[in-house]
């Protein structure tokens, strides 16, 4: 299975299309170029394109079928016949030569010790429609890009902020994206739900700080080894960065999370006395281990297998989330993953490891690529993610708002988990709302499938924003 997913299996959330890269060195294509081909079975996709600012080339990978979208290229470098690409936060790279008429680019796909065949097609571009919701001027507030840093100085925060006139003592807000690099708008198929979101809060009286995500925009660090942890510390520097603006004579300042952010928003909750109130948009109230094993097993319910087999892999996936989750470290966690990784293989028949994309040899490098996704930071934290440890503290007000057709964060269940922790820690202000027909985006959906994101011209449902604003000045 594309590697991809394993950085995106839990959340699928917006990614950002605007990433610093490497000029091209003998630039022969259009500027702006799409390219689609398959990679173990599943639709893979290079893009090419122009910073509207910097005028530099720029290019992301995409695996729209895992809703695993906008991983930036930090490298690219484009001759007169061939194509590299380099990704530092998948550790992969792609390196491919054109045919004579420039519409296809075969080459190599290498991540983690292993290496793919992959033919890239050229395609036509999708034109941005321009979604009728993105904010245009002129603005009845005022729009101040700014930018902080963390104690150390060893992370820059580019980010924006939005305040509305004549507004005493104005709430405000953070916006926290999900899971991957994103840029402060949460951009992703033409959609910007973040400024969205932004531009309805300060129209309203509310003030609102949306953020580059580390290694996006103006904002430094390296994500390759970031958790959910140091993310609320990123929250908490921007925390601190409001309250010493004390010439904008901001009220009290809330959290907005979506989907991974509705998990990072109460952990820095827990850390701060300044933070005022938490809203949850399609976030997790149950454990990490239990939301990713129900998204592997989608996953494995899609690529064809019988039932016996969807069982074997189903039961590999239960193994590596277990292993996951032991107090372990280094070599000893190793250690543990190999032996276990090899007794399973050894027990599966070879038909069935062909088509989970296992060499019919157990050999090194095939257990090193598992170990790598399942041992990563970021997947470990997730897995071990108990939201009884973190709602139960949470006392200040506390709204979670879930989609009835968001087909990755179940809307029934983490509802449920958010209502019963909070009520253990005997918080007096939370509420639920599920909204039936509402995907894991907010749109207004007809089934909430991942196909369907880039398709709905909505880019938030009017509902939400106005359920949230509400909400928010309610309190104030």
């Amino acid at each position: 299975m594309l590697n991809l997913s394993f950085y995106r299996i839990c959340f699928y959330t917006f990614l950002s299309l605007f990433i610093q890269s490497c000029n091209s060195s003998a630039q022969t294509l259009p500027p702006v170029t799409t390219w689609e081909g398959n990679l173990m079975g599943v639709r893979f996709i290079l893009k090419v394109n122009k910073d509207s600012s910097t005028k530099e080339t720029i290019a992301t990978f995409d695996s729209p079928d895992q809703n695993a979208l906008g991983f930036p290229v930090s490298k690219l470098v484009i001759t007169n016949d061939s194509l590299l690409a380099y990704s530092s936060i998948l550790k992969a790279d792609f390196k491919g030569k054109f045919n004579s008429n420039k519409l296809q680019l075969a080459g190599k796909w290498k991540q983690l010790g292993k290496e793919y065949e992959l033919i890239f097609k050229r395609v036509p571009n999708k034109k941005d429609s321009g979604r009728p919701q993105t904010p245009k001027a002129p603005f009845p507030y005022s729009e101040e890009r700014v930018i902080y840093f963390n104690n150390d100085k060893t992370i820059q925060y580019g980010a924006t902020l939005t305040i509305p006139p004549l507004v005493k003592n104005a709430p405000t807000v953070i916006l926290i994206t999900g899971s991957g690099p994103e840029d402060r708008d949460g951009t992703v198929y033409g959609h910007k739900p973040f400024w969205v979101i932004a531009d309805h809060l300060s129209r309203n009286g509310i003030a609102v700080l949306r953020v580059d995500d580390r290694g996006v925009g103006e904002s430094t660090g390296n994500v390759s080894y970031a958790t959910s942890a140091d993310f609320a510390n990123d929250v908490l520097v921007g925390v601190e960065y409001l309250k010493s603006r004390r010439d904008l004579h901001l009220g009290k300042i809330g959290l907005i999370g979506h989907s991974e952010g509705g998990i990072i928003a109460p952990i820095a909750a827990n850390q701060s006395k300044e933070i005022s109130f938490i809203i949850s948009l399609a976030g997790v109230g149950i454990k990490g281990s239990e939301l990713m094993k129900k998204q592997f097993k989608d996953v494995n319910a899609l690529r064809g297998f019988d039932k016996s087999e969807e069982e074997r892999a189903n039961s590999f996936t239960d193994m590596m989330i277990q292993l996951a989750s032991l107090d372990r470290e280094g070599n000893s966690l190793q250690v543990a993953f190999k032996n276990s990784i090899s007794k399973w293989l050894k027990d599966q028949p070879d038909s069935f490891l062909v088509k989970m994309n296992f060499k019919r040899t157990i050999d090194d490098d095939n257990i090193k690529y598992n170990i790598g996704s399942f041992s990563w930071p970021w997947m470990r934290y997730l897995i071990k993610y108990d939201p009884s440890v973190v709602l139960s503290t949470i006392q200040i007000p506390f709204l979670a708002l879930n989609g009835g057709k968001d087909v990755q964060v179940n809307a029934k269940e983490n509802l449920d988990g958010f209502d019963k922790y909070l009520r253990q820690a005997g918080n007096k202000d939370y509420k639920t709302v599920l909204l039936p027909n509402l995907n894991h985006f907010f749109q207004n959906a007809k089934t909430g499938k991942i196909h369907e994101y880039g398709e709905i011209e909505e880019t938030i449902s009017p509902e939400v924003l106005a359920i949230i604003t509400k909400w928010i000045v309610e309190r104030q």
